[in-house]
């Protein structure tokens, strides 16, 4: 199974992958994103920011 990063430095705090995928992200305390598990089954959007990446 794919495993999913997020680069913070790249994150806009957009908010897509969380309202899209909360069973993968969630917002850390400084807004940004952040996975709460280490492996995703596929994600099906991408991230304007391109802060996501998948392994």
């Amino acid at each position: 199974m794919p495993k999913v990063k997020v680069n913070k430095d790249a994150c806009g705090s957009c908010g897509l992958c969380v309202g899209s995928r909360p069973d993968v992200f969630e917002f850390d305390a400084e807004g940004k994103a952040q996975t709460v598990v280490e492996e995703v089954d596929g994600l099906d959007f991408e991230c304007p920011f391109g802060a996501i990446e998948v392994e």
